[in-house]
């Protein structure tokens, strides 16, 4: 006799840890009268220990109340009683007991805890509302070992170790006055305002104290519901000192490219996920009727090939034997006329920035360093837009940059009357960067933006509403959810926001969904209605790269399944 049967057949992976506290029971409306339980806070998985410190905003997860139906609500405030003045943000309507959080919370740290999250669960009439679950507390703030630690560094560059979760770095040189800051998507600086005119003053310069924290993005137009205020940036430094050796006098050459990656001439060179900074040996000044101007000056050129024809990179003129780029804070603003070229020649630092005034290059054709402020929308409370300092991908191994240094010297600028010398100064490179780079005063480098990592070995951070209502994490290579995937990925070097794409193939990439957030986490919109294999990819924006160009590399396309609700007929 043949029987057919109707079985419901929904396939999920999941971790078993996540699983096991499963109890889905099944209630009517009327017999809901509990608040949901299980609140608990993550970052890449449900199944995550919970932590007392978080170093980002992490995601949220609860276990269902075991109906069908119905809708949650989520608040997370600064007190456990939740008033009003206290809610930071709120989240109603949510069909599944799990919520990625796209806002940016302040760094907040309270005895047990600073910040409390709760859940409630509210029945489709709209008639039942259940109690509020109890509040569960957390801390938000970078590890105790988190801050930047320094690293060596060639003459003239400071280095410090990259922080997980920054998007820049805030550099402080103490010593100067007024105080005087500048950032960096790099985690590296050069010394320039110790070196530019002060070479013969060898106190400013052989041991440069310094400072370094790191920031984070934060979107001024994310304003939460009671209008606390968030900072953006991290603890600072310990106060660090480099110590720079007697200066000696020699042959131009180029020695270092150094990020997180350290190549010195005659290396292999190796691929920087940051865009490097740059060390040469020092040479004798370039000589002019203006006369001594108490250091040697420098610009680094960057190129594609390597006979530097085809130019990518302008660097500032610095006195410096190093240069490291600046998303604000450099080119210096270079003295305009011999008498304030005296003026900063007595002064104990050279620290303020803008236009370099009237330079030219070594055919007499107008220079601007990159480092001038781009055209962009400014972030992080700064005055102007970022300058696009950071450089595409390379196309590592094959694609290489390739950088040389040139002298640069200081003229009169103008005509002076007869008999007199004119008072205004410019700036000319002493030399052609193809010469130098053919005359072997040259380096190449690789510069990779780094991929976010979405997955750990080889299992991605991807979690899913099972048949019975609850999150779990997956543990496959090829996550299978049920619907509604909630996927993570850690933080990207210098990307200040991410782009999330779905596609239902791999090839040709065809986006049928995307979205923009700050956060590390996102809920897909692929329904039980929409069951299939569907692909995902992730990637950071970082608007110092040039305009136009300020997206980094994907990730690692991810596959995963939606079952939804699948009827599969059985003959017996």
């Amino acid at each position: 006799m043949k029987r057919l049967i109707v079985i419901l057949a929904a396939f999920l992976v999941f971790a078993p840890a996540a699983a096991a506290n499963f109890d889905a029971g099944s209630k009517p409306f009327h017999a809901v009268t509990s608040a949901p339980e299980g609140l608990h806070a993550f970052l890449l998985r449900p199944d995550e220990a919970p932590l007392k410190y978080y170093p980002r905003t992490p995601s949220f997860a609860w276990s269902p109340v075991g109906v069908p139906g119905g809708t949650y609500e989520f608040e997370l405030a600064t007190g456990r009683s939740f008033n009003e003045s206290s809610v930071l943000f709120s989240y109603k309507n949510l069909k599944m007991p799990a919520v990625a959080v796209t806002h940016q919370l302040p760094w907040m740290t309270g005895v047990p805890f600073a910040l409390w999250a709760h859940v409630r669960w509210i029945s489709a009439n709209g008639k039942v509302t259940t109690p509020w679950s109890s509040p569960v507390g957390f801390n938000l703030r970078w590890t105790d070992d988190d801050f930047p630690q320094q690293l060596s560094a060639p003459e003239g560059l400071i280095r410090w170790k990259p922080i997980e979760g920054a998007t820049r770095y805030e550099v402080l040189f103490p010593d100067i006055a007024p105080p005087y800051s500048f950032q960096t998507t790099t985690n590296v600086a050069d010394e320039r305002e110790f070196f530019t005119f002060k070479e013969n003053n060898p106190a400013v310069w052989s041991a440069v104290r310094w400072r370094v924290r790191a920031l984070r993005y934060t979107d001024d137009k994310d304003v939460l519901e009671n209008g606390l205020p968030r900072v953006s940036y991290g603890p600072w430094s310990p106060t660090f000192t480099s110590v720079n050796p007697p200066l000696s006098l020699g042959s131009l050459t180029a020695t270092d490219t150094v990020s997180d990656a350290w190549n010195q001439k005659g290396q292999t060179p190796l691929p920087h996920d940051l865009t490097p900074g740059f060390a040469w040996t020092p040479s004798f000044p370039v000589l002019s009727s203006v006369g001594p101007v108490g250091s040697s000056l420098y610009r680094v050129y960057i190129f594609t090939d390597d006979h530097c024809v085809n130019r990518v990179f302008t660097g500032s003129v610095v006195g410096s034997p190093a240069f490291a780029p600046r998303v604000n804070g450099g080119p210096l603003a270079l003295p305009q006329s011999q008498q304030d070229l005296a003026t900063w020649n007595t002064a104990p630092y050279l620290a303020s920035w803008g236009k370099e005034g009237r330079a030219v290059d070594a055919t007499g054709k107008p220079v601007e360093s990159t480092e001038l402020p781009g055209k962009g929308t400014p972030v992080f409370g700064n005055a102007t837009p970022d300058a696009n300092v950071d450089l595409w991908d390379s196309g590592w191994p094959n694609g290489r940059y390739y950088w040389t240094v040139v002298p640069v010297g200081v003229f009169p600028s103008g005509k002076a009357a007869a008999g007199t010398i004119s008072p205004s100064i410019e700036y000319h490179d002493a030399a052609i960067p193809q010469d130098q780079c053919e005359a072997g005063i040259v380096m190449p480098f690789a510069k990779v933006s780094q991929p976010v990592v979405t997955a750990q070995s080889n299992t991605p951070w991807v979690s899913g509403v099972a048949p019975s209502g609850r999150l779990v994490a997956s543990a496959a290579r090829v996550p299978t959810v049920h619907d509604s995937p909630l996927v993570a990925w850690q933080p990207a070097v210098g990307a200040t926001t991410y782009e999330v794409q779905v596609s239902r193939m791999s090839y040709p990439w065809k986006t049928t969904w995307s979205t923009r957030t700050p956060g590390t986490s996102v809920v897909l919109p692929l329904a039980a209605s929409e069951p299939g294999t569907w692909w995902y990819r992730v990637r950071g924006i970082n608007p110092a790269l040039p305009v136009g160009a300020q997206t980094m590399s994907w990730s690692n396309t991810v596959r995963l399944r939606v079952t939804g609700d699948r009827f599969v007929i059985v003959k017996k």
